[in-house]
């Protein structure tokens, strides 16, 4: 919303006195994949073996929207947002490229996105012999950001109607901190007991390649309608480490842990199409 005040000034200036000389504007649609490493149990809960990976990419449908904006000096700025079914805008992508040679730019933005982690109190189920493992009986679900900062460089490549760009993203990136508890009660007995966690930040290192590619197919006046394709792939290796706290029967003299989880690969792949309007 923040560039339509730029975008509308623009719009009413001479083209010499152009801040912003290249509009577009794109809508599409777009699926993702999140494939991850599932380690063995261990002594406590890993929550990263709960990430959930789609088996069937239709499970992580969004809509996005998207600017790229062309401005004097050989500078442009990239925006997009995506949302899933709640229409709620969770995944961001923000560049400002730096264009000093006609096929060679740098990057430097920042990205997020939601990813889903489901049922991790089967850790307690399957683990805690004697209790009742989660007295909880819902279906257990948080949505967790993957967020960070990123460089790279950019190769865009014109040819008539044709329009290809090329980022190689990398950067540094954490997971969102978050907190649980898990309940429980000892079978055939009175005894129960609370286990919270408290997670810590995470702070990987992520390499983000992506592909664009542009149609230009009708011309109206001085704007052009043309089809889009978009791919990109996100892989990072990291641990989710947190602080765990047990309390039994009452809430005082709580036993307390810093737990230290291996690392985790994991990875995204999307791919999503639609149209855009350049003016």
């Amino acid at each position: 919303m923040f560039l339509l005040p730029a975008v509308a000034v623009s719009s009413l200036l001479p083209a010499q006195g152009r801040f912003i000389e290249k509009k577009e504007a794109s809508l599409w649609f777009g699926v993702r994949d999140i494939t991850r490493d599932s380690l063995a149990n261990g002594a406590n809960l890993d929550f990263l073996n709960y990430l959930h990976s789609s088996d069937e990419m239709a499970e992580y449908q969004y809509l996005g929207l998207s600017a790229h904006l062309w401005f004097r000096g050989n500078w442009e700025a990239d925006f997009k947002v995506a949302m899933y079914d709640d229409f709620a805008p969770t995944s961001l992508n923000i560049k400002a490229i730096w264009m000093p040679y006609k096929y060679l730019g740098l990057t430097a933005g920042f990205y997020s996105y939601p990813q889903l982690m489901n049922e991790f109190n089967m850790f307690h189920r399957l683990s805690d012999e004697g209790w009742y493992g989660d007295t909880d009986s819902n279906f257990r679900q948080r949505r967790v950001h993957e967020t960070g900062i990123m460089a790279g460089v950019a190769v865009p490549v014109s040819y008539r109607f044709i329009h290809l760009n090329l980022c190689l993203n990398g950067g540094i990136s954490t997971l969102s901190k978050f907190r649980e508890k898990v309940t429980q009660k000892m079978i055939n007995g009175n005894m129960r007991r609370e286990i919270r966690y408290s997670t810590k930040n995470s702070p990987a290192l992520f390499f983000f390649p992506e592909a664009e590619l542009g149609l230009d197919c009708f011309r109206i006046g001085s704007s052009t309608l043309g089809v889009r394709g978009h791919a990109s792939w996100f892989t990072v290796k990291r641990s989710v480490d947190y602080k765990m706290t047990i309390w039994e029967w009452t809430y005082d003299n709580p036993m307390q842990e810093d737990v230290a989880n291996p690392a985790h690969s994991f990875s995204k792949f999307e791919f999503d199409a639609g149209l855009y309007l350049t003016w």
